[in-house]
């Protein structure tokens, strides 16, 4: 019996205990119950909030569409009346010089008929002299066919101009899916090459103001940033972003050759004057030259700095001349491990081009300059700038026009500027 007791009280104790943690549990699931009220009041107020907030995306998203249809039609028209303005001065432009070119025919055409003194005939030559050269050539041939028939070569010997000033543009076509990044004409100005953005290096067919596309050279697995041809426009080279450079044959378009080694984007690649080697110039801060006939690179420059662009002055000894981020100039003997000579300009430098003749360096840089170099002297001789000339990105150009008379540079306002 007292056994019975003491379980009896012993389960009465557990019975109260369990009372108890059955209040604190209730109590505890109240205050719980209060609390997913408030955060269920919460969630609503917020999917109140999300839904207006949609709302006012989608207005703002229709607002944007309406302000970018309302932009390109804004772009549009204005482009069409920078168009019509372009034409009117052009057709402007054009009625002058015709009215020049009727003139000065009509005054070349008198003085050839009249009789000139011989010390007059001399002025009269030496004001000649700043014609055109057809025109020169005609009207001397006819004065001195006219005192002495026998000779109707007399005048073969005054040089006509290579270049003249176009005032509005030949030709203009769609060459590529987005930027087109570099260009450059064949030797003979029979062909021209443009490398994109879209990987593509096309050839163009030149004739009659026109540019027929010849083919597309393909394998390029990023953009192209230059184009070379050889002297016998029998391949052409083309240096890329992903860190290579390609031949392609020029009349079959297929790829000879595929130099890979550099370990950044390759900026440029020329051709040396024996056509079987090509050096090309890399943001990895090296020049490599390579031999065609191994297919194998056979010298590697460390130059110490990105070449932005490069070209090779000929000889029996030719030298590289390269331009870098570093704002210098170098020149390499190809037969040297080291630099023969630099010069330190004011700005990166972009571009390099040599005149016709080969004895003058044109360098265009991120201060927007362009500068002279005599390579006689290694001395720069001239600078070149202009009121809103801008120098816009690491790989613009510069070149010297085919008879040398000439330089032009792109501004990144979209300018030429020649001098």
């Amino acid at each position: 019996s007292s056994d019975l007791d003491d379980e009896i009280k012993k389960l009465s104790d557990v019975l109260s205990a369990v009372n108890a943690d059955k209040s604190q549990l209730q109590s505890e699931c109240g205050a719980l119950r209060t609390v997913i009220n408030q955060l269920t009041k919460e969630n609503d107020l917020l999917k109140d909030e999300q839904q207006a907030l949609q709302l006012a995306y989608l207005k703002l998203d229709e607002d944007v569409k309406k302000l970018k249809s309302e932009n390109r039609d804004l772009v549009d028209r204005w482009m069409a009346q920078k168009a019509l303005d372009a034409d009117k001065v052009n057709s402007k432009n054009e009625a002058e010089a015709h009215k020049r070119q009727a003139k000065v025919q009509d005054e070349l055409e008198d003085a050839a008929n009249e009789e000139t003194p011989v010390s007059g005939a001399a002025a009269a030559f030496a004001k000649l002299k700043d014609m055109p050269g057809s025109i020169l050539r005609r009207i001397t041939r006819k004065r001195e066919s006219q005192s002495n028939p026998e000779n109707d070569d007399v005048v073969e010997h005054i040089p006509r101009f290579a270049a003249i000033l176009p005032s509005k543009a030949s030709c203009k076509f769609d060459a590529h899916d987005g930027e087109v990044v570099s260009c450059r004409f064949s030797p003979t100005g029979r062909y021209l090459a443009t490398g994109g953005a879209d990987r593509k290096l096309k050839l163009w067919e030149m004739g009659a103001g026109k540019a027929f596309e010849k083919g597309v050279f393909s394998g390029s697995n990023a953009g192209l940033t230059s184009a070379e041809f050889d002297r016998q426009e029998k391949v052409i080279v083309g240096s890329s972003n992903d860190h290579s450079a390609r031949v392609w044959g020029v009349t079959d378009l297929r790829c000879r050759h595929t130099l890979t080694g550099h370990s950044g984007k390759v900026m440029t690649a020329k051709f040396l004057p024996d056509g079987a080697k090509i050096v090309t110039g890399s943001h990895d801060r090296t020049l490599k030259v390579w031999d065609l006939r191994n297919k194998s690179c056979f010298r590697t420059i460390f130059a110490g700095s990105s070449c932005n662009d490069l070209v090779v002055s000929g000889g029996s000894g030719p030298s590289i001349i390269s331009g870098h981020f570093d704002k210098r100039i170098r020149f390499w003997d190809i037969r040297s491990e080291s630099s023969a000579n630099e010069i330190s300009l004011q700005g990166k430098v972009t571009s390099l081009d040599l005149s016709p003749d080969r004895t003058l360096l044109l360098s265009s840089s991120r201060d927007d300059t362009l500068k002279l170099i005599d390579l006689r002297m290694n001395q720069v001789t001239g600078t070149f700038s202009a009121d809103g000339l801008k120098i816009g990105t690491d790989y613009s150009r510069a070149c010297f026009s085919p008879d040398g008379e000439y330089v032009a540079a792109g501004s990144q306002d979209g300018t030429l500027y020649v001098w």
